[in-house]
This record gives structure tokens, C-alpha cells and sequence, in this order.
């Protein structure tokens, strides 16, 4: 099976996240913005020819955003290696970043998005910087122009990077450790003889990957769909962030600069780069927040060459892109995250870590992994809140499939964590609730009111 059986059963322990060292509160500094970035740059261009196959959308309204927030646009190439074009953009993530928090918020666009790119006309997103040779601005401008007339949103700068570059990133901060929820099967050229193959294997557990197979991991798509691989480039992402941090790289921005524009086409600067260097030694990690543009908020439509494509939902994609971007809730009227401890009754060893980690992206603190000292056969939630005022018990019962017949309410005044899940051995980690796309809370069924008499 190849590199199958080294993947098979593999755990380790997530590496801790980093916890800022300075002032908890740190004073927001604004980006140093150059005059180019003060605003994003954006021309349309009236197309003349061959009618297009759908009306031509008006420019979505830009999204409200609290001053000094700046939106980076996130790309990766499917080109070995970038001389002279870039190809597609098969990834493409809007990180938007507010140093008032500081927080980060995540936004992955799928590849497929059927969308009007100023000046060439209808086509799949991920070639909007392929058309840009003859744009004011080239490729980057165009791309930044595709997203801000399609989705609303002003991009200030781009960091792009292709295979080569990624690998290389990934290997340079010693790899990531990758929370696998489901199984992943997959077969790649071999890098070092491409006539041969290479056999993926990945099961669920904490997976330490290098450059190569975190490569992998993110560009599989036979045995899963494309919104699967948006996840798992956020998850990449993120695992990065950790890694750039525990290896303590920040500080060393300044030094390791030349190296970092070999590898990243950016515009960028030096100082910008340092400043984000600074807002990632400061950020917690339950002030990041991921979403995805996925159905209901797109759906399938075959375009006149019949490629299969994704349309925006004009009502759906307009309220999803400004939820998305803004600041992650902290919860309870600017009170700390939920806290939640998780006991491990799985008799699996490395769901728990999987677990954990899926908490902290929904914005859960973890505060601590104990063993259960038993298999149980279904996952439970011990509920120790004393008011249900802004609880994210609903988003619980999403993430483990559970009803409220498998809550234990504990109202507990001082508990140390608000939640205890016990993990079953009916636990899913593949679960793949509609919660990840976010899907706001229900709204509570109003009480009749009562008839006097």
C-alpha cells in the first residue's frame, strides 16, 4: 500500500495553542497601509461579442467592516511551479483580519463558483487571475475586482503560492499536525519518479504531515467532494499558523524575508508581513472563525460548455459573506468562549484529540482530555450552565448527531467548564453537520400565551 501503513492508526498529541505571552488586551495598531492598498482597485469593463448565457449581476454591496480591518486574499496555484502564469486558482481564501480583537475570520470560495469577471465575462472563479494578462493591474487585480464585484468584499492584498512553494512552507516550519475526521484514500504521482505512484491512506487521529503529504491531503479529491477539500485547506491553514508560532518564526520575520518572496508572489510589503507577525502572536485561537461558500448558499447549474458550476443564490450569498466576515462571537455579551471538558469513552485512541480540536474551531476553550475509564456506547453532553440566555448547547447536538434525551442538565453556579461531553463509541468524526457552513441557531418557539379563565 505504499505510504498507506505508515498513516494507518497514526496519532500523536495535538501540539498546545499558543497562548499570547503579552498583554491580554493588546492595543488594536492599525496595518501600515501603503497608498496603492488604502482602497482596493477596481475597473469594469464593458464586454462586447458573443451575448453572455446569464444576465449580467450588478455588483454586490460591499460588506460593513469595522475600521481598520484588512482583507487578504489567500491563493493557491495548481501549477507545479509559477514562471511566467499562475494557471488556476484552485484555492481561494478570504482572510479578514481586525486587530481591535484581534481576531481572524476565514472564508473559503469554492474553485467552481460560476461568477462575472470584470472584463472577460462569465466564468469558474479559479481562472479570474489566468484572465488578467490584459487587466489594469494583471492577474492579482483581477481576481481581487472578481471577488469585491461578486461577493462584496475589498481586498487589500493577495499571497499566492503554487505546489513547490507550499511544500516548501510546510517542511520549513516542520510540518502540520492535521486533525483527520474521516478517512481519506487517494492515489499521486510519485514525486521522486512521476511514471510510479504513491498510495494515501489517512484514518482518523492527530496526522503529522511534511510538505508533501500535507499536499496531498489538501488537493484530494477522489473520495470526497470539493467543499471537503475548503475544510481541509483551513484546517492547513491553521495548523500552519500554530507551527510558524511554537517554532518561534515571527520574530524572525525580518531575516527570513528574501526567503519568503521566493516562495509567495504578494504585494505585500515587509512591514505589513511583520504586522501580521504581530496580530498571530496575540490572537486566541477561539477568535478564529471558518466559513464556507457551499449550498444552500450556491447551487449546481451546467454552464454552456458543460462544466459542471455553482451559481450564487443572490438572497442566500449576501448574508452568509457578511456573517462570515464579521469578528467571531466571544459569547454571552463579551464573556470568555464556552468552556468544555471531554472524557473519552471511545476505545479509540485519537478521536478524542479529533474531537477537541473540531471544538476549538467552533469556538469552544477545551480545558481538558480525560480518559472515561470505560467504553460508552453513546456519546453524551452533561450540561452545567445555569441559563440557557446564549448557550451553544444547539451547536453540541449538531456536532454529535445527539437529541436533548441524551443531555444531563447540572446546573452548576462556579463549575470549572460549562460542558462535560463523554464520547461514545458511537462517536463520528466524519460527522459533517451543516453547522460547518454555518447555519444560525434556532429560534426559539415562542409560549403561547395563556387564556385568563
Amino acid at each position: 500500500r505504499g505510504l498507506g501503513d505508515v498513516y494507518k492508526r497514526q496519532t500523536s498529541t495535538p501540539t498546545d495553542t499558543p497562548t499570547p505571552t503579552t498583554t491580554p488586551t493588546p492595543t488594536a495598531i492599525p496595518m501600515p497601509i501603503t497608498p496603492q492598498h488604502a482602497a482596493p482597485a477596481f475597473v469594469d469593463v464593458t464586454i462586447t461579442g458573443t451575448p453572455p448565457p446569464l444576465a449580467v449581476p450588478t455588483p454586490m454591496p460591499l460588506v460593513e467592516q469595522a475600521e481598520g480591518v484588512v482583507n487578504i486574499l489567500l491563493l493557491g496555484s495548481d501549477q507545479e511551479h509559477i514562471s511566467g502564469g499562475v494557471g488556476r486558482t484552485d484555492v481561494i481564501v478570504v482572510a479578514s483580519i481586525d486587530p481591535a480583537g484581534p481576531t481572524v475570520s476565514l472564508l473559503s470560495v469554492p474553485r467552481d463558483l460560476y461568477v462575472w469577471i470584470p472584463g472577460y465575462g462569465f466564468d469558474r472563479i479559479n481562472t479570474a487571475h489566468g484572465h488578467g494578462r490584459n487587466y489594469p493591474g494583471g492577474g492579482p487585480a483581477l481576481i481581487k475586482a472578481t471577488i469585491e464585484y461578486n461577493l462584496g468584499i475589498p481586498i487589500h492584498y493577495y499571497a499566492l503560492v503554487d505546489f513547490a512553494g507550499f511544500v516548501q512552507i510546510v517542511d520549513t516550519v516542520g510540518g502540520v499536525d492535521v486533525a483527520v475526521e474521516c478517512e481519506l484514500h487517494d492515489t499521486f504521482p510519485d514525486p521522486a519518479n512521476p511514471e510510479q505512484s504513491v498510495e494515501i491512506d489517512l484514518y482518523p487521529g492527530i496526522q503529522h504531515l511534511d510538505g508533501q503529504q500535507a499536499l496531498w491531503y489538501v488537493r484530494s479529491r477522489w473520495s470526497t467532494s470539493d467543499f471537503d477539500r475548503n475544510r481541509r485547506q483551513q484546517q492547513v491553514l491553521r495548523s500552519l499558523y500554530r507551527q510558524t508560532f511554537n517554532a518561534g518564526l515571527i520574530p524572525r520575520i525580518p531575516e527570513l524575508w528574501d526567503a519568503i518572496r521566493a516562495t509567495v508572489q504578494t504585494d505585500l510589503g515587509l512591514s505589513q508581513v511583520v504586522w501580521l507577525g504581530w496580530i498571530g502572536s496575540q490572537l486566541d485561537w477561539s477568535n478564529v472563525k471558518s466559513r464556507f461558500v457551499a449550498p444552500p448558499f450556491i447551487t449546481p447549474w451546467t454552464a454552456p460548455n458543460g462544466a459542471a458550476v455553482y451559481l450564487p443564490v443572490p438572497d442566500a450569498i449576501g448574508p452568509l459573506v457578511t456573517e462570515a466576515l464579521q469578528p467571531p462571537a466571544t459569547g454571552r455579551a463579551n464573556q470568555p468562549a464556552f468552556r468544555v471538558e471531554i472524557w473519552d469513552g471511545t476505545g479509540q485512541p485519537g478521536l478524542a484529540e479529533v474531537a477537541a480540536e473540531r471544538l476549538r474551531w467552533e469556538g469552544f476553550i477545551v480545558t481538558a482530555i480525560n480518559p472515561a475509564g470505560q467504553v460508552y456506547e453513546r456519546t453524551r453532553i452533561v450540561d452545567f450552565t445555569t441559563t440557557t440566555k446564549g448557550t451553544p448547547l444547539w451547536l453540541l447536538l449538531r456536532l454529535y448527531n445527539r437529541t436533548a434525551a441524551d443531555v444531563t442538565s447540572q446546573p452548576t453556579e462556579g463549575a470549572p467548564f460549562d460542558f462535560q461531553v463523554i464520547l461514545g463509541a458511537d462517536y463520528n468524526p466524519c460527522l459533517r453537520p451543516s453547522s460547518i457552513y454555518y447555519v444560525p441557531p434556532p429560534t426559539p418557539t415562542p409560549t403561547p400565551a395563556t387564556t385568563p379563565g
